[in-house]
């Protein structure tokens, strides 16, 4: 009988991984922390490092607390629910500052503390759901590390009306089982600002669409806090509404200070807007006084654009979502906002702005997780004067940060934000002035 597997945690690193090592190779294994001794199951054995799954607790940390939800660890949406909320900041915090220094060299000077979420729990506006058919209907989340949907009850980080849709789409789909094959997942997205939602519903194939509409009758009938339903399927570029509504109809009522803007459904949009306001107003006193030239790459529907522009003398905001430019454009309008948006790839934008001669006195960029490497090698042709970085991935944002200071450039602060509380991931923003 073999013996079991026993290791101690050493730390918590980025990815939602305790670290610990069984015969001095690295082992990685979730739902832990530091300092705990873990008997594991070894589920990947790899050249450099093993990843695991805990059996036991052998000895746990005394801080260690009753996770909220009863997926937890079954499902991949939550990574920290063991953890106070307290201590995770400050795990994320120095996790931040380890993936900066260790990849980019930053010095610890520079980073500032976390800012916290002023909700741990109840905070997620947006639900993207998996769906499928076994022996029974599952809606829920991928199992962590796999394709394997985990049928959830609840979502203690949702929003509460993003729970009420879901339970309510779950229970109209029972009555409807002939439509589930069909649907690869559902997004789900709500306003607290407006107290409705709207669902989207991915589709494999179209031939059932009256049957959709009859489901999306019975859910819009049933509920007074659901604004439309919409299909989206691989034939069409953007969901469609099954209630015959327009996109402005459709679309959700968001407040920011004096502005009122509305978000289209497949809008990106940042789950957490208590949060996401908190980062505009830093972006706002970090930025008084500034004007001339801004270019703004990664724009989306003009999330910092439209708070921000009314600032600047010019503005220009690069987006390659064709909708979410439409979309930006009509909450510009509707608010007197004067910025131009521009529907083109940012690589593509810099080239052009490098070949004109152009230049710009800010740039601001909210990249992907895969970061902005190829784009920061044109921009700092154009010679912003400061550049603003907003990353979702410490790790692509030292590598990025790393050549900014190596082209002239000095990192002024950089700002963790908890914009995702019981989960690994960390947003920022960095600041940075040409030398």
């Amino acid at each position: 009988m073999e013996r079991p597997m026993k290791v101690t945690i050493e730390k918590l690193i980025y990815g939602g991984w305790g670290l610990g090592r069984y015969e001095e190779k690295v082992v990685l294994i979730p739902g832990v922390m530091p300092s705990e001794v873990v008997e594991i199951e070894v589920q990947k054995d790899l050249k450099d490092y093993m990843i695991a799954k805990p059996l036991r607790i052998i000895k746990a940390s005394p801080q260690r607390i009753e996770p909220k939800c009863p997926h937890f660890l079954q499902c991949g949406g939550c990574d920290y629910q063991h953890i106070p909320y307290e201590l995770q900041l400050s795990y994320k915090e120095e996790i931040f500052k380890e993936e900066l220094k260790r990849i980019g060299k930053i010095d610890e000077k520079a980073i500032k503390p976390i800012l916290p979420s002023a909700l741990s729990f109840g905070w997620r506006i947006k639900l993207d759901l998996a769906i499928e058919i076994k022996e029974s209907l599952h809606i829920g989340f991928y199992r962590r590390n796999t394709r394997e949907v985990v049928p959830i009850s609840t979502c203690p980080i949702a929003h509460p009306l993003a729970e009420e849709l879901m339970l309510s789409f779950k229970e109209a789909l029972e009555r409807h089982l002939v439509l589930a094959p069909s649907i690869r997942h559902l997004e789900i997205c709500v306003s607290p600002d407006e107290g409705k939602g709207f669902l989207i519903i991915y589709s494999l194939i179209h031939h059932k669409e009256d049957h959709m509409r009859k489901l999306a009758e019975e859910l819009i009938n049933g509920s007074h806090n659901l604004k439309d339903i919409l299909l989206k399927t691989r034939a069409l570029v953007f969901p469609y509404s099954l209630t015959g509504l327009g996109r402005t109809q459709s679309a959700l009522r968001l407040i920011y200070e004096d502005l009122e803007f509305l978000l289209y459904p497949g809008v990106f949009i940042q789950s957490n807007l208590v949060q996401n306001k908190n980062l505009i107003s830093i972006l706002q006193e970090r930025l008084k006084g500034e004007n001339g030239e801004v270019l703004e790459l990664f724009a989306g529907m003009g999330n910092l654009s439209l708070p921000l522009a009314r600032f600047f003398s010019s503005w220009t905001a690069v987006e390659k979502n064709r909708l979410a430019v439409k979309n930006g454009n009509y909450n510009a309008q509707k608010n007197g906002i004067k910025l131009t948006f521009i529907n083109d790839e940012a690589i593509r934008i810099l080239e052009n702005w490098n070949k004109e001669g152009k230049k710009c006195d800010l740039l601001l960029l909210d990249p992907p997780r895969q970061g902005a490497l190829e784009e920061l090698k044109q921009a700092i042709s154009l010679n912003p004067k400061r550049i603003v970085y907003i990353s979702c991935n410490p790790s692509t944002l030292a590598r990025d940060l790393r050549f900014l200071i190596d082209n002239g450039y000095t990192l002024e602060e950089s700002i963790p934000l908890d914009f995702f509380p019981q989960t690994f991931h960390i947003e920022s923003v960095s600041f940075l002035k040409r030398s």
